[in-house]
């Protein structure tokens, strides 16, 4: 039997995103909705980010805040990567879509995959008169650039795409909750703002007796805050998220036994 047949769960990364944890879970045996709460795009200004690109040789190292940085960097990029410009990535999801996209010479956290756990890396403490070029979304945290420039970092900042909230509205969400939902799967805490934010009335208190499966501290202390009151907190990448509800959903069932 598989291990999650019979519940149906939300995947609310991008739709860029989501293709590979949604075959895991359907694998499972899940019934999965995606339904992607942030929608990636162009960046509003593309000229910094083609200027970028075309100088890529002059930096000593590319730094990418997420997946969906790497495919919006190589998606313009206007010739092969160089050989000798490593990438720095802040978790697993990045770190194997680089190396789906040719990168070699990757840095990527051992364990704490963050821009903390990306700062703890031995070669990302020697900085001092280093041309670094950053790639992200709009908006985000400002810590790793600031810890780059405080380590001497010369530092490029870019936005590579940017974020939009979700194209559905209450009414779609609604009779999504109708239909049942098992649990929910939140990639960030922008993502968890803006599904709060849609909802009202009887639809947030649905939302708020949800379980959610969450790879990051951060993103529970922010579903917390927002009222939910059963969260899962699972290990990074696809394979740790499946592991974590896999677990929530079989251990019940064990100790019945």
């Amino acid at each position: 039997m598989q291990i999650l047949s019979g519940l149906r769960l939300w995947v609310t990364r991008p739709s860029q995103q989501a293709a590979d944890l949604v075959n895991l879970l359907h694998a499972a045996g899940a019934e999965v909705l995606p339904l992607p709460l942030l929608e990636i795009a162009p960046p509003a200004d593309l000229a910094p980010l083609q200027f970028a690109l075309a100088n890529i040789g002059q930096f000593d190292l590319a730094v990418f805040i997420s997946p969906s940085a790497l495919d919006a960097v190589f998606a313009r990029l206007p010739g092969p990567w160089p050989q000798n410009l490593p990438v720095a990535v802040v978790g697993p999801g990045s770190e194997r879509r680089a190396r789906a996209l040719g990168v070699q010479d990757i840095i990527c956290p051992a364990s704490q995959f963050d821009s903390e756990g990306l700062l703890q890396e031995a070669r990302m403490q020697s900085l001092a008169g280093k041309k670094l070029v950053l790639f992200r979304g709009n908006g985000g945290r400002e810590l790793l650039p600031s810890a780059l420039q405080e380590r001497g970092a010369l530092l490029t900042l870019i936005t590579a795409y940017q974020r939009q909230p979700p194209r559905f509205d209450l009414d779609h969400l609604t009779s999504q909750l109708d239909r049942g939902c098992d649990g929910i799967i939140i990639s960030s805490s922008e993502a968890a703002q803006h599904l709060f934010q849609l909802a009202g009335g009887e639809a947030l208190q649905a939302l708020q007796s949800r379980i959610y499966f969450v790879p990051h501290p951060r993103i529970a202390q922010t579903l917390i805050a927002l009222g939910a009151k059963q969260i899962e907190l699972t290990d990074a990448g696809d394979s740790g998220i499946l592991h974590g509800i896999c677990l929530h959903f079989t251990k019940p069932r064990q100790e019945s036994r």
